[in-house]
């Protein structure tokens, strides 16, 4: 079995280039489930039905989501009726799913997603609870659903938070991967449980940018302690995703590598 991880899909650039370059990867390299993480995929902040429905369209499995869940204030009661959306489920003010199963091809997926404590703000301080207790709930819970792979997207800022997460998950999920800093990290591996792990899965969106960022705003906003409005790039975009290989008995990675392009 084979699936395949995109790293935050940023705006419109970002959604044209998955659009590109997402059909190839599925046929190319036999990928049976896929996970895009889709929470800047509106212009940047959050996402809405018509993203939703254009990502799903191009036989995505599941989207996951991140810290922009509140940007899209009209979407606050929409996100539970879209049935392959997960959101933060250690979110304690907003109701969506926090996880995900997914009957496909005679095996049962589930899809966990997760925001991290540290560095994401106040609002996150008061409205989380712990992502370590909250997984840990949810695997109890799923111990009777015989699912054969567990997947989880770990939104966060800190490297070491999102390191000691794959660490405690090992041996309880066959996936952890880190979204948020929408910057690729090289530590993709394999641990002894067979357990795959990278650290941020990076970007699907504009290149020569600041995260997706219009370069000026953001050197505006660094230099001159500026505030202003977000505005997208208009840019070319890149693709970062992982594709894992698991063998079919065991369940356990064989193989992890990165798409940088």
């Amino acid at each position: 079995m084979k699936a395949l991880f995109v790293g935050d899909v940023v705006g419109r650039k970002g959604l044209e280039r998955l659009k590109e370059e997402l059909n190839v990867i599925l046929k190319s390299e036999n990928i049976d489930f896929c996970v895009v993480n889709g929470e800047n995929s509106a212009s940047g902040r959050g996402i809405r039905d018509r993203e939703y429905n254009e990502i799903i369209n191009l036989g995505v499995d599941v989207i996951t989501m991140g810290n922009h869940i509140y940007y899209r204030k009209e979407m606050a009661t929409e996100y539970i009726k879209l049935k392959r959306l997960v959101i933060p489920a250690n979110v304690t003010n907003l109701e969506g799913h926090g996880y995900c199963i997914v009957e496909k091809n005679g095996l049962k997926y589930c899809v966990i997603n997760l925001i991290g404590k540290f560095g994401m703000g106040e609002m996150f301080e008061k409205s989380t609870v712990s992502p370590f207790s909250k997984v840990k709930e949810i695997l109890e819970n799923l111990k009777d659903e015989k699912i054969d792979y567990i997947f989880v997207d770990f939104h966060a800022e800190a490297t070491a938070e999102k390191i000691a997460m794959g660490y405690m998950l090992e041996n309880k999920v066959n996936m952890v991967f880190g979204t948020h800093t929408h910057v690729q990290t090289a530590d993709e591996k394999i641990l002894d449980s067979g357990m795959g792990y990278i650290t941020d899965v990076g970007m699907t969106g504009p290149k020569n940018s600041v995260l997706g960022l219009k370069k000026e705003i953001a050197l505006r906003r660094f230099e001159e302690n500026e505030y202003l409005k977000y505005e997208c790039s208009d840019e070319d975009a890149i693709f970062n995703a992982v594709i894992v290989e698991y063998d079919d008995n065991t369940r356990k990675a064989i193989n992890i590598k990165r798409i940088n392009k």
